[in-house]
């Protein structure tokens, strides 16, 4: 069969269209088995054990019938009168080709192939994978993997998925949890976590080498799903960041959420870049900035997740972020009270009425204040504690109730204390968790199989409940945001000045980001000592020398910097000898462009202000402490576009040296909000929302006591591609 007959009225149908994957009416398993250790076999084993009930076609080339299922011996001898939604591909990797180009000949929609041996091998295998992305292109299939684990959708009694989680004891029951994972066993390993803490989990896929579809398209497609509030998500590159952004919008909107473990770095994100903004950049600080931009709430590793998956599975959603604590231990309520303050969480301050109440009913020893210590006394009286928890219950400053027991077993009334946290939960709106350390090793289980988000370690209780907060908090603010915040990519009407794979000149890119309206400190460039003198003298003592030159950094380390000059003749020297030094230090085809001349500036306070365009999620706008100890203080918030004014103000509040641009010790605050101006106005230029700077460092930046302004006063840009032979003209 020739290509071309698949080519004939076909297209590629858009990547939302993915109900043939996770509802199909039908489904044919190539490469079945009678033999459940194999793939093909417990491919079949899975999808009869969880019930499917569409139309179920098995292909094996001797067999009649493969687990109690006719089986045909060849894709082309399927009933031509049957329409087929989803094949499940499981022969070794030099037949997949040719099963793919049946398939598409009869008009399968989506492939999954489980088979390995492709680009994961080496060029061999990669050859394999073009033969069937090209074959997929043509006919419109859609295709997961290959070498992925399958695919599952519990509602409808689909288990496509040779995974074992699929063939453990207790069938993975329908739920409100989502797993799509790039690795088979992480998906797993998620799944099995979650076992006992969420309902279930409809959807589960693992995506393996995403010759087709990726994680993002099948985040997107299950987001949409009424019944889901959580998708757990592993990743290993951040491919189709933008489908992803997309995605978490349609969940937020639905009021579910978006969790994802990401491991691994890229090589081209671990690259430092050349300036100071890529240095302090790393890729991984680049994935929790635009993870944390767009409400994609970041797990550090499996068992993490498990324990966010807790909060966002549940019904309820957090008013606030002020948590009122019960305990029976007073040590267990201030391990909780110091994660609390760790975590972002406020402790509540209760009122007259709740401390009232307290008092009256709890023992004279014990503590009333936040955190509510109820004491061992809950041994004998066991009601102690359902009259606190409905104490904390009527506070109207609790957003949060955190029941947190220690070591309870024996001698306790179990059930008691089970049905008064229950009932709470049940009898308000207010968000209820628990905490349980040690103690009897059942009670965990019990009050998780009652629906309660239950913990049994006071970091990871609040860890998980400062997350729930912070994500409500995010939605929130998006929910009520400027669309206009949304800025189109612009298109230049002409290219960049040309560099040689670095930095353009100081002079050059000052010129630029002048022409953008970026507050750049005023100079004049001079190729000789006179013209330096003359500049100085219509600038005014003091004024900075340094040399202008494409490709060249850190100028004070090589002395091509002087800051204070006072007068002509100390000019004069400091021009011939930089003059001198330069022949030293450029080399290649770094072109010197003179002498740059400025005036002193006193009074600011040095911060910086940078942009790194990342090959995954586009631009990154850095804002942090400045000058020449930038690279050791490390002090620096990432931001990822669009950007408002709340967004960047919390960044520079969020910095450690944030408190010297109020007002330190008797020292003037500070212009912020020209700060905050110039990160806006940086991040919304056209030739960087055009992707053409591929990183730009303002450092330092000095900002000026209040209402004097900030004003950049070092430039490295370095363009995105070379495109020009602009002079860099004086």
């Amino acid at each position: 069969m020739a290509l071309s007959e698949l080519d004939r009225g076909r297209t590629t149908p858009p990547a939302s269209n993915l109900d043939a994957l996770f509802r199909p009416a039908s489904v044919v398993v190539v490469g079945a088995s009678n033999e459940r250790t194999k793939i093909g076999g417990r491919l079949l084993s899975h999808l009869l054990r969880y019930g499917y009930t569409g139309r179920l076609y098995v292909v094996h080339p001797s067999d009649p019938a493969v687990q109690g299922v006719a089986a045909y011996r060849s894709v082309d001898e399927l009933p031509a009168d049957s329409a087929l939604d989803l094949a499940i591909v499981a022969v070794p990797a030099v037949r997949v080709p040719e099963t793919i180009r049946s398939l598409a000949h009869r008009g399968v929609r989506v492939a999954v192939i489980v088979s390995s041996g492709f680009g994961e091998t080496g060029d061999a295998g990669r050859a394999l994978e073009d033969e069937v992305r090209d074959c997929a292109r043509r006919s419109g299939m859609r295709v997961l993997g290959p070498n992925c684990q399958g695919v599952a959708n519990t509602s409808v009694g689909l288990a496509a998925s040779f995974s074992s989680v699929f063939g453990r004891t207790e069938e993975v029951p329908d739920g409100t949890t989502a797993v799509i994972s790039q690795s088979g066993a992480m998906a797993a390993v998620l799944t099995e976590l979650s076992s006992g803490h969420v309902d279930g989990v409809r959807y589960w896929a693992a995506t393996g080498n995403e010759l087709d579809l990726t994680v993002a398209d099948l985040v997107a497609e299950v987001a949409t799903d009424p019944g889901v509030r959580v998708v757990q998500v592993y990743l290993e590159n951040m491919r189709a960041a933008d489908r992803l952004v997309q995605a978490a919008r349609t969940a937020h909107e639905r009021g579910a959420a978006v969790l994802v473990l990401k491991a691994g770095a890229s090589e081209e994100g671990a690259r430092a870049a050349s300036s100071h903004t890529g240095a302090l950049a790393q890729e991984d600080k680049v994935v929790d900035a635009f993870l944390s931009r767009h409400g994609l709430v970041r797990a550090r590793d499996a068992r993490q997740m498990s324990e966010l998956a807790r909060l966002f599975a549940g019904r309820k959603k957090p008013r606030g972020n002020r948590v009122g604590i019960v305990t029976n231990s007073g040590g267990l309520g201030v391990l909780l009270a110091d994660e609390a303050a760790v975590n972002g969480l406020a402790m509540a301050e209760f009122g007259p009425d709740t401390r009232t109440r307290l008092t009256e009913t709890l023992p004279p020893f014990a503590a009333t204040a936040n955190p509510i210590d109820v004491t061992a006394q809950l041994l004998s009286r066991p009601e102690l504690l359902g009259a606190a928890i409905r104490a904390v219950e009527a506070e109207p400053g609790v957003d949060v109730v955190v029941v947190a027991l220690g070591i309870l077993g024996d001698y306790y009334d179990l059930d008691r204390i089970l049905a008064d946290v229950v009932e709470l939960d049940r009898r308000t709106e207010k968000l209820v968790v628990v905490c349980w350390v040690a103690g009897d090793a059942a009670m965990p289980g019990r009050l998780a199989g009652a629906g309660i988000p239950t913990y049994d370690d006071t970091a990871a209780t609040m860890r998980a409940l400062g997350a729930f907060v912070a994500h409500a908090r995010h939605v929130e603010r998006e929910r009520r945001a400027d669309p206009q915040t949304s800025v189109p990519t612009a298109r230049l009407t002409g290219p960049l000045p040309r560099a040689a794979g670095g930095p353009l000149s100081e002079a050059a890119g000052k010129r630029l980001l002048r022409s953008w309206g970026l507050p750049v400190v005023d100079g004049r460039l001079a190729v000789s000592a006179d013209e330096a003198a003359a500049a100085a003298r219509e600038l005014g003592f003091p004024v900075v020398l340094k040399v202008s030159a494409a490709g060249l950094a850190h100028k004070t380390e090589l002395g091509l910097v002087d800051v204070g000059i006072g007068d002509e003749a100390e000019l004069r020297a400091a021009a011939a000898r930089m003059l001198a030094a330069t022949e030293a230090n450029v080399h290649g085809d770094g072109q010197v462009d003179g002498l740059l001349v400025e005036p002193c500036l006193d009074g600011g306070l040095e911060m910086s202000v940078g942009l790194l365009r990342d090959p995954s999620v586009g631009n990154v706008v850095v804002v942090g402490a400045g000058g020449t100890a930038a690279e050791v203080l490390a002090d620096v918030q990432l931001l990822i576009p669009p950007l408002t004014t709340e967004l960047v103000r919390e960044a520079i509040h969020r910095l450690r040296v944030a408190p010297l641009l109020h007002g330190f010790r008797g020292a003037p605050a500070r212009d912020v909000d020209s700060l905050v101006r110039l990160v806006l106005d940086l991040a919304t230029t056209p030739a960087v929302l055009a992707g053409q700077v591929a990183s730009l460092d303002l450092n330092p930046v000095l900002v000026m006591p209040s209402g004097q302004g900030s004003v950049a006063v070092d430039v490295a840009l370095t363009p995105g591609h070379p495109t020009s032979d602009i002079k860099e003209g004086r």
